[in-house]
Order: structure tokens, then sequence, then C-alpha cells
């Protein structure tokens, strides 16, 4: 199963400011906004953005949007690839899971904050930040 939101070691909520109640943290902040992703390629100009939902009932949403322009002798094109997809997630104490239909498979996490002290979750060494 391809995980879809792969989050990296460490359940510390220190930011939160209650360690001892991680894992209700952690589900309250997964689902107190939608959490986004930006990547740019400053050589090919490729733009990529992805948007995961974490609802109460314990259903995920995620969209896709990748957009890029190429030139050459016919002149510029732009192009953009949309995709979604979802699934099942849970909070068990400190642990979190994911299905894309299947079994739920553990993550392991890392969340750290910005400079703002906003928190940030870091998945495959990409940064999720609270989005609208």
């Amino acid at each position: 199963m391809r995980r879809l939101f792969p989050i990296l070691v460490s359940a510390s909520f220190l930011f939160l400011g209650v360690s001892a109640q991680a894992g209700s943290n952690l589900a309250q902040l997964l689902t107190s906004s939608p959490w986004c992703s930006f990547t740019y390629n400053k050589t090919t100009g490729y733009s990529h953005t992805k948007r995961y939902v974490f609802r109460g009932n314990g259903t995920y949403s995620m969209g896709s949007r990748g957009e890029g322009y190429s030139s050459g002798g016919g002149g510029t094109f732009a192009s953009q690839r949309d995709s979604g997809g979802g699934g099942q997630w849970k909070v068990n104490g400190d642990q979190f899971f994911l299905s894309e239909g299947g079994e739920m498979e553990q993550v392991d996490y890392r969340i750290k904050t910005n400079s703002n002290g906003a928190p940030i979750i870091v998945a495959d060494g990409v940064e999720y930040s609270q989005c609208n």
C-alpha cells in the first residue's frame, strides 16, 4: 500500500503543552484544518501542491495538483494535472494509522513549529502546514 501521508518520527507535542495527551492532541491537530504542501522546481518551473483534509469521522481526502510550462519552436504550453484520493485514519494513543482501503498501517511522524509558532508536520522531507 502506498502511504499518502507518511509522517516521520516523534510524538513530541510540546507546542501544545500537553505531552501526556499526545494521541488526542494529534487527532485535534489533524482535524483542526486542512494540511498543505507546496514544492517548486526552479530549473523546470514545475510546481506541485497537496492538500489533506482529516475528518472527525475517521476519513481523509487528498487533492493534488501539478503545474508546469514548457517552451519550444511551437510556442509556450501550460500543463496541469489534478488527482485525488482518500481513505481511513485513526489515532490510538500516540500512534497514527492510515489506510487507502486496505489494512491500517502505522506511520511515524514528526511535528515542529515554524518561526511564528505554528505547527508543521514533516513527512518524507516534505513540510505540511495548516491551510484553507
